[in-house]
């Protein structure tokens, strides 16, 4: 009953915050993801049928996996289900190593491991002298391990019965040396009672910086932790993230299956269920990042929580100098009164504020003659004057231009007069023309958005509307496409930056304001007359890669709403 009174309050909260439109629109979303998320895990649950043909499929190149699960007084019948969920894989080179650190009053976990383990020869167990923590457990199951592939599991989750033969096919078929998937977290003991689905992206480096989104289900080559190390004691909490940001700067090739293979069981006092029962991961995970930046040699980037999610950082990167920046803005109305409040508004001095007369050019020839005039060593495209709602706005996106494998830096901006948004990322695809959209146009910024998105600097694929890039990087990847008019020529840019061998970044520090909803539109560039022809150049141009999907966005994902719900097409 508390649980009904405080969620209630909240909606009663929301309601009057935001309006019965509002409200109406974020209740009619929660309902909908509900149920694309029931049906999502129907449709993804294979059937006798397909696992009895995985068991009696051969692989090309048989790998062995050891599942490494470290056993701390484990609960009998949680750990017959985690046993269980192994035992059950339709590939069946595996072995699972138990390392068992509990104690004297938790003998059954041994007992019954033992039991298991002599009708099962491809059960190894090991009863540790002392409980060594989850990293010193960890390791010993690491010791037992003769596989190819090592595979992390926790002592109370459950593997997807495909999970393995999953991994194995796309070994096959790619090579790949770390590989990751989706995952589910339930409410135990229901695993259909469906708390949240972390569909991922593809790996993003930076955004592991940011936060540990790899998580489960986590395979590697067993030879990689001989260029690594195991897990580290010092990081207990968040010694997986400490291990996943060493093993993935070592491997060669990183493949993200786009499948639920892992459920993570909630439990009262599980960092499944509330990360604030162990307060100790939160410590820990910023500094396993600190300590990785470090090895990197970069010791002075500081790391802090996110007022979100504890375990979700922010970075601060000094600016090395003071370097120039040329602001080029594109006019709207009262540009002239607009510009003069946003540079007393902007704290960042070295400076040159343009803003563009267009007569009879286009959008596209505007910017690109200013930006092959530049001579300052960073550039600002806004499509507007708007209001800086953070005077730190440049730096915030300056500390990642600056940065050797970034290209593109966006800003996060809202709607004029409140919090909803018009620009947080571009993703390929989206949108009713499926060209490119504005993730989370239009929606409330309240929310921290899909797993903690907009809490956090993130690699997006494209932005747009607010974005800042290094003048050297622009040329490089050729400058904008003079064959464009109006639209699409900036998202153009940040692909052929992605081909040239940078990442995009969104960056939610750098808040700005501007601009009506009905000005823009969810399709980036709807808006301008010349947007078909663009289209049609954009869509040519780009087949392959839209055809393909956006790397930052799960394809599990509906192309058709910007709020992250599932493709309901699909199911």
């Amino acid at each position: 009953m508390a649980g009904i009174q405080k969620t209630v309050e909240k909606g009663i909260r929301y309601l009057k915050k935001r309006g019965i439109r509002k409200t109406l629109r974020k209740t009619a979303l929660h309902v909908d993801r509900k149920r694309l998320e029931r049906a999502y895990i129907r449709r993804m649950m294979p059937t006798a049928e397909q696992l009895a043909a995985q068991r009696a499929e051969g692989m090309p190149e048989e790998v062995c996996f050891s599942v490494i699960v470290p056993l701390y007084n484990t609960p009998m019948a949680l750990l017959r289900e985690t046993l269980d969920s192994v035992a059950g894989q339709s590939y069946g080179n595996w072995e699972l190593c138990l390392a068992d650190g509990s104690d004297d009053a938790h003998g059954d976990v041994g007992e019954y491991c033992r039991e298991r383990a002599a009708a099962e020869h491809r059960i190894r167990y090991r009863k540790l002298p002392q409980n060594e923590g989850i990293s010193g457990n960890s390791n010993a199951a690491l010791e037992m391990a003769r596989g190819d592939y090592i595979a992390l599991f926790d002592h109370d989750d459950l593997l997807r019965a495909d999970a393995l033969y999953e991994m194995a096919k796309a070994i096959g078929e790619t090579g790949a040396d770390f590989l990751y998937s989706d995952e589910m977290i339930f409410e135990s003991p229901k695993v259909t009672r469906v708390l949240g689905i972390r569909f991922k992206q593809d790996f993003a480096p930076e955004d592991l910086w940011t936060n540990n989104f790899i998580c489960h289900l986590t395979v590697f080559r067993r030879d990689l932790l001989e260029v690594t190390g195991g897990f580290r004691g010092d990081f207990d909490g968040s010694q997986d993230h400490d291990l996943v940001l060493r093993l993935t700067a070592a491997a060669k090739q990183i493949r993200h299956i786009p499948q639920v293979l892992y459920f993570w069981r909630s439990v009262p006092g599980s960092v499944a269920a509330d990360i604030h029962m162990k307060e100790y991961a939160i410590d820990a995970g910023r500094r396993a990042v600190e300590a990785f930046l470090r090895s990197r040699g970069r010791g002075e980037i500081r790391v802090e929580s996110t007022e979100a999610f504890p375990t979700m950082y922010r970075l601060r990167i000094p600016v090395a100098g003071e370097p120039s920046v040329r602001v080029i803005i594109w006019p709207g109305s009262g540009a002239e009164s607009g510009l003069s409040e946003l540079r007393a508004g902007t704290r960042w001095k070295n400076i040159r504020w343009q803003v563009l007369a267009p007569g009879a050019q286009s959008r596209n020839e505007a910017f690109r003659r200013a930006a092959e005039a530049a001579e300052e060593d960073y550039l600002v495209f806004l499509d507007e004057v708007p209001e800086a709602l953070n005077p730190d706005w440049i730096r915030e996106m300056l500390q990642w231009a600056q940065e050797e494998e970034i290209g593109a830096v966006g800003a996060k901006i809202r709607l004029a007069g409140g919090t909803d948004l018009r620009h947080a990322g571009i993703v390929l695809g989206l949108g009713p023309e499926g060209v490119a959209g504005r993730a989370y146009f239009d929606m409330e910024d309240d929310g921290v958005g899909f797993f903690g998105q907009l809490a956090v600097a993130r690699n997006v694929t494209a932005v747009t509307d607010g974005w800042m890039i290094r003048r050297e990087k622009y040329r490089t990847a050729g400058g904008f496409d003079p064959e464009y008019g109006d639209a699409l020529f900036d998202i153009d840019l940040c692909l052929r930056l992605k081909e040239t061998g940078y990442r995009n970044m969104w960056v939610p520090e750098a808040l700005l304001s501007g601009g009506e909803a009905k000005e823009f539109a969810l399709d980036v560039g709807k808006e301008y007359a010349s947007y078909a022809r663009d289209s049609a150049r954009f869509r040519q141009k780009w087949a392959e890669v839209l055809k393909a999907g956006d790397s930052c966005y799960n394809p599990n994902l509906s192309l058709k709403h910007e709020d992250w719900r599932i493709d309901g097409e699909k199911l």
